[in-house]
This record gives C-alpha cells, sequence and structure tokens, in this order.
C-alpha cells in the first residue's frame, strides 16, 4: 500500500472516531435538534490545521454546542481540489443534489470558512441564493461568526472580498514561483517517463530501464520511415510495456514524448499552461540541471517528421463541424466501452464508424462499421421498441423522487411521533433504559424497513413511467431520424435526448440501445 493511501485511511478513520465521539455524546439529545450537513475541502498544500479530520471535529464542535445534529452521510468532502472551479468538486455537487430532494434533508451546511465553500464572488452569490432563497438552507461559517443584523450581509461580503483577493494574489505568486523555478532549470510537474524524483536532491534522475524505451521510441519513430506512432504503441503494448501509470499505451504517450524537451535535459513554462500545444510562441525553454536522455540532434530529427506529419494531415484534414453525425458520442465499442468515431477513408465512398482505442492502438478487435449500416441497424430497433413495446433498457436518472406515496409517509410520521413518546416514557421514569432501548430498536427496525419500500415503489414507478415516455419519444425520433431533409443539428439533438448509449457488438453483429 502506498504512503498516500495509508494516509487517507489513517485520515478517515481519524474522521469516523470524531463522529464517533461526537455521536456518543449527543445520542440522547438530539432528537429535536436541527439537522445539518458539514462541507469541508483540503487543497494539497493545506496546513495540518486546515485538514480533513480537524475541520470535522472544529465543525462537530459547533454542531453539539449550537444544537445541531450532524448524520455521518452528510459529511462532504474534497480533497486536494481548487477552491476556484465548482465543477470539479465532486462531493460539492452531491451536496448541493442531495439539498434539492425532498423532504428537506437539512437546515444549514457548517463550514470551517467561507473561502472552504467557495473563493470566487460569483460562485458564491449563485449557490448561496440557491440554498437560502429555493431551499430555506442557510451557510454557516464556524470560524466566521456572523450576526443576525443587516451588518451581517456587508461582514459576509468582506468575508468573500478578501477570500478571492487572497486565491488571486496566490495564483500571481505561484506563477511567479513556475517561471523562477523554470529558469533555475528546476523540472515541475510529474516526472517525464524515464525518470523519476529524487525528493532530497529535488532533481529527475534517470530510470535506466524506461529510459531505454524513450531511446527505443525515438529511434524507431527517426529510423524507420513506414514506424507510425500507431504502429509504435501496438509494438510496445504487445511487449507488455506499460505507461508510468501501468496502463496501455496510446498515440497521446507517445506524441507527449515526442514533443518533450526535457528528454534534452531542458525545463519549459508556458504562462497558462501547454494544453499539449507544443507551438505555443509564449513557450519558454531554460537550461535544465537533469542529465538528457536523447541527444539534440535526435530530438530535432523527432520535431522534423511531427511537422512533415502536421502538414501531410492538414493537406488531408476534413473541415471541423459542429456535429458531423447524430450519433456522434453515442455509438460505443463492445470490447472496451470507447466511443466510435466517424471517419472518411479517400478510398472508400461510404464512410464508417471505428472504435478510438482501435485508432490509438489500445483495442484489440477492430470495432468498425459502415454508415449507412449502423444508421439502418439503429432506425430498424427504434421502430422495433416503440411498435412492439418490448423490455427496453432504461439508464436510471438521479431525479428527486415524488412524495406522493401517502400511507407510507402517513406511517413513518406516526414511527417518529412515537419515537417522542417513548423517550418521554423513559425521561419520567414509566419505562426503564433497557425498555427505551428495545423499543426504539423495533422502530428504528420498522423506520427502515418503510423507507426501502418507498424508496423502491418510487423506482419502479419512476422506470414504468420513462419507459412510457421512451415509447413516446421513439416514435417521434424515428420520423425525424429517418428523413432524409431533417436538420443534422436537430437529428443530433434528439438523439442525445433519446440515447444513453448504443453498443455495437462486431463479432456477434449486434446493438444494444440504452435509453435515457
Amino acid at each position: 500500500m502506498s504512503k498516500l493511501n495509508v494516509d487517507i485511511n489513517e485520515m478517515e478513520i481519524e474522521i469516523k472516531k470524531a463522529y464517533s465521539d461526537y455521536f456518543n455524546s449527543i445520542k440522547s439529545n438530539y432528537i429535536s435538534w436541527l439537522t445539518g450537513a458539514v462541507y469541508i475541502r483540503v487543497s494539497t498544500d493545506d496546513q495540518v490545521e486546515y485538514s480533513p479530520a480537524s475541520q470535522v471535529k472544529l465543525a462537530l464542535k459547533y454542531a453539539k454546542e449550537h444544537n445541531i445534529y450532524i448524520p455521518f452521510e452528510n459529511i462532504f468532502k474534497d480533497d486536494g481540489i481548487s477552491g476556484t472551479k465548482i465543477e470539479k468538486r465532486t462531493q460539492f455537487q452531491s451536496m448541493i443534489a442531495k439539498a434539492k430532494t425532498k423532504p428537506k434533508p437539512f437546515e444549514t451546511i457548517l463550514v470551517y470558512s467561507f473561502s472552504r465553500f467557495a473563493r470566487n464572488r460569483e460562485d458564491s452569490i449563485v449557490y448561496k441564493s440557491l440554498l437560502r432563497k429555493r431551499l430555506g438552507i442557510s451557510v454557516v461559517s464556524i470560524t466566521q461568526p456572523l450576526s443576525d443584523g443587516k451588518e451581517a450581509i456587508i461582514l459576509e461580503a468582506m468575508y468573500e472580498a478578501m477570500d478571492e483577493y487572497y486565491s488571486v494574489d496566490l495564483a500571481e505568486n505561484s506563477i511567479r514561483g513556475k517561471l523562477e523555478k523554470a529558469e533555475r532549470g528546476e523540472h515541475q510537474g510529474n516526472p517525464p517517463y524515464g525518470y523519476i524524483y529524487n525528493k532530497n536532491t529535488r532533481m529527475l534522475e534517470i530510470d535506466p530501464e524506461r529510459a531505454e524505451v524513450v531511446k527505443m521510441i525515438f529511434k524507431e519513430y527517426n529510423n524507420d520511415p513506414k514506424m507510425s506512432i500507431k504502429r509504435i504503441v501496438v509494438k510496445l503494448n504487445a511487449m507488455g510495456i506499460k505507461t508510468a501509470r501501468g496502463n496501455l499505451w496510446s498515440d497521446r504517450n507517445i506524441n507527449i514524448i515526442l514533443n518533450n524537451p526535457a528528454y534534452i535535459g531542458k525545463t519549459r513554462f508556458c504562462l497558462g499552461g501547454m494544453k499539449r500545444n507544443w507551438d505555443n510562441p509564449n513557450i519558454q525553454l531554460h537550461d535544465g540541471i537533469h542529465e538528457p536522455i536523447v541527444d539534440l540532434e535526435t530530438f530535432e530529427e523527432a520535431q522534423k517528421r511531427n511537422r512533415k506529419r502536421k502538414e501531410l494531415y492538414f493537406k488531408y484534414a476534413q473541415p471541423n463541424v459542429k456535429h458531423e453525425h447524430w450519433i456522434r458520442g453515442i455509438l460505443k465499442c463492445s470490447d472496451c466501452g470507447s466511443t466510435l468515431v466517424k471517419i472518411k477513408v479517400v478510398s472508400r465512398k461510404t464512410a464508417h464508424f471505428q472504435c478510438t482505442h482501435y485508432i490509438k492502438g489500445k483495442c484489440i478487435h477492430n470495432h468498425y462499421i459502415r454508415e449507412d449500416i449502423i444508421i439502418s441497424a439503429i432506425l430498424e430497433q427504434i421502430k422495433k421498441d416503440y411498435t412492439e413495446k418490448i423490455d427496453i433498457n432504461i439508464v436510471s436518472k438521479e431525479e428527486n423522487c415524488k412524495d406522493d406515496i401517502e400511507v407510507i409517509l402517513k406511517l413513518l410520521k406516526q414511527l417518529e411521533a412515537k419515537e417522542k413518546r417513548i423517550k418521554t416514557a423513559y425521561s419520567e421514569g414509566i419505562d426503564t433504559l433497557e425498555e427505551y432501548k428495545e423499543n426504539k430498536l423495533n422502530i428504528q427496525k420498522e423506520k427502515s424497513n418503510l423507507e426501502r419500500e418507498l424508496k423502491k415503489i418510487e423506482y419502479d414507478s419512476k422506470i414504468e413511467n420513462q419507459k412510457q415516455q421512451v415509447y413516446s419519444k421513439c416514435a417521434n425520433a424515428y420520423e425525424i431520424l429517418s428523413d432524409p431533409n431533417s436538420d443534422e443539428n436537430t437529428k443530433y439533438t434528439i438523439s442525445h435526448e433519446l440515447f444513453d448509449k448504443i453498443i455495437y457488438d462486431k463479432i456477434n453483429q449486434k446493438i444494444t440501445i440504452y435509453y435515457k
């Protein structure tokens, strides 16, 4: 087990212990408390005081002092994620999704500071407005208390402005630091394939075994005119050689190696990031302090061949179309699950679809099919689905279930009232502790069974409703998709609303449609 995994496991144990201590200290009191949630975020460079465990402990301490009950499943945690990128915070998005469910799952969200919630004022305003105004859920900072008066509006805005200023300032300092490191010849980021990073010397050191693979890639690419990048990928995968992450090779991996000046002892810096644009005029090269793996002549020869390959590509490249086909992104390979893309070959009159992983050398079987054949098969299957109303495949959506099953909901409310009564009976000395525990256990079991049954009924009902909706959509979609005069963008919109994916199995000559 890696050190990272050990650290994560230790952190989870620490969080669970903190929660256990919290729950044991409140379990006889929390029934009438408000229900809350905790959101914590840590960056990769955060200090100990901002660690997940420390944030959870402080949030639970605050919750106990303010009569807020936090169920364990209401603790949401994003690790090593920038506060400026809301869309990358999966746990944050899960928390917002849960907040939208009915009945309301919690009344308040506790955060260590407002910067943990969002460092961007625009995001902060949008999500806090959604939570407070539409859902009636407050966001509370346990370290930045606000008064109940109107002054709180100004104070909270000041906190958010200071957090955003800190974020922008930190980003500027980070860029300056990276430029200075590049100028000193220090490598930044993950070590390129063929190198290892020595933490003691803070330098790249050559990995002898992988360095030989790098040399082989350059040699075969330069010396054999017939050796394409795809053939190099196929050869490496056939030899059982893995990438630095232990995966199969792809053309992307080879392109990165062939264009990386680290292999000739250089460091590279580009404001705004490389984004695989090797010809970016803003790229700065500096002499590195690490040893090269290939010589300058070998590297320049590879660049010369790269330029010729690009010229040839642009000569025959098709112009980009927004939606070149309505099944773009939907058709999948049955072997590897990757997308089949439309390919137009000069020697063939009809375009065909082919597995992207096979094109990159990562998929063994060549799943390809002519465009006219696959489209005909899909349309035929759609027509069969809505006319015969067969048992179609539905991909369940994460939608809020309607709380319209009155009987079960009524029983659940009765159990809640019963739970309060047995608590009162115990507190007034009518029931013993053993009787209270037994009664509470029976109520909780009955409650769990009802909740399970409720979810099942809602799920089954939702799936059946979805099927009926899909049958109706199929009839309308067939008319549009089969009409050669229909606009391609309209077809694209219709197909992406109807299909989740279509699996193509070349070996068995079969397609399987999954509807949304």
